[in-house]
C-alpha cells in the first residue's frame, strides 16, 4: 500500500529525516513510535503531502505522490494532524461534513449522501450524539473524536494520526485506543499513528515503527520492542519490564 524509499528532509539545513525506507500494507494499526524530535511529525507530513520530500520517493498503492491528483489522494489518504483546529463555534456535524470535500464538484452543495456518510462517521466514532454540539462546548476527548469523525467521513484507506491522545486524560486514552482498533476492523483501512509512549503504542498496535534522531531504528512486533535491551540501546534508558495481561511494560529502573 505504502512505500517509502530512502527519504530525507531538512529544515534550514537541520536533518528531520535520514534515509528512511519502510513499508505499510493494508489493514495494519502501526505505532510511529519514539522521542519528541525523533522526525515522526515530519514523516507523517511527508505521507500526507504536506512536505515533499527532498530526496528519496514515497509511492502509495504503487503511484508516487507526486503523480496523484490532489482530490484522489484526498479520497484515499486522511490526515489528522496533532493540533487541527481551535475550538472554535462550529456544530459537529458541520466540521465531519467537511471531510468530504474531495468528493464534491466545484461549488457544488453537499448531497444526502454526504451528510450520511458524516452522521455514520460521528457514529463510528462513538460521537453521534454531539453532531448538534459546538466545538467550543466540547472536552478534548469529544473533539478528537469529531476530527476523527471528519477524517473517517473520506473513506481513506489510509488514516495518519500525529499524537492523537496527546492531551488526553487516562480514560479518553483508553476510549480512543480502542476506536482506532475498531476503526481497522470496520473499515479495513490501516492506521498509522505517532506516539511517544512506548507503553501505550506497543499495547494498541500491531507493529511499531521506532524512529531515532530522523532515522528508522526498528521495525518489529512491539514484543520485540518492549524489551530492557532494546529500550537501553535505542534511548538509552534503564528500564524494568512488567508482564501484565499478555502485554509487556516497560517501567523506569528507580536507581
Amino acid at each position: 500500500m505504502l512505500e517509502l524509499r530512502d527519504v530525507a528532509y531538512a529544515y534550514a539545513g537541520a536533518p528531520a529525516l535520514r534515509d528512511v525506507t519502510l513499508r505499510v500494507g493494508q489493514r495494519e494499526l502501526v505505532a510511529l513510535a519514539g522521542p519528541n524530535g525523533s522526525g515522526k511529525s515530519t514523516l507523517l507530513k511527508l505521507i500526507a503531502r504536506v512536505f515533499a520530500p527532498q530526496r528519496g520517493t514515497i509511492a502509495f498503492e504503487g503511484t508516487p505522490l507526486a503523480q496523484w491528483l490532489g482530490k484522489d489522494y484526498a479520497k484515499r489518504v486522511g490526515y489528522l494532524p496533532q493540533d487541527p483546529d481551535p475550538a472554535f463555534p462550529m456544530r459537529a456535524l458541520d466540521v465531519v461534513v467537511t471531510g468530504r470535500a474531495p468528493y464534491l464538484g466545484r461549488f457544488a452543495w453537499e448531497s444526502a449522501r454526504d451528510w450520511d456518510e458524516a452522521r455514520a462517521a460521528l457514529a463510528l466514532c462513538d460521537a453521534e450524539h454531539l453532531a448538534e454540539r459546538y466545538l467550543d462546548e466540547m472536552s478534548g476527548g469529544e473533539r478528537k473524536r469529531v476530527f476523527l469523525a471528519r477524517v473517517l467521513a473520506g473513506q481513506p484507506r489510509l488514516i495518519l494520526l500525529d499524537e492523537p491522545l496527546a492531551a488526553l486524560d487516562l480514560a479518553h486514552v483508553q476510549q480512543f485506543a480502542a476506536l482506532l482498533r475498531d476503526v481497522v476492523d470496520r473499515t479495513g483501512a490501516t492506521v498509522l499513528f505517532a506516539a511517544h509512549d512506548l507503553n501505550w503504542a506497543a499495547a494498541h498496535s500491531d507493529r511499531m515503527l521506532v524512529m531515532q534522531q530522523g532515522a528508522l531504528a526498528l521495525d518489529a512486533a512491539p514484543s520485540e520492542v518492549m524489551r530492557a535491551e532494546v529500550v537501553r540501546a535505542l534511548f538509552g534508558l534503564e528500564v524494568e519490564t512488567v508482564a501484565r495481561d499478555g502485554r509487556t511494560w516497560i517501567v523506569p529502573r528507580v536507581t
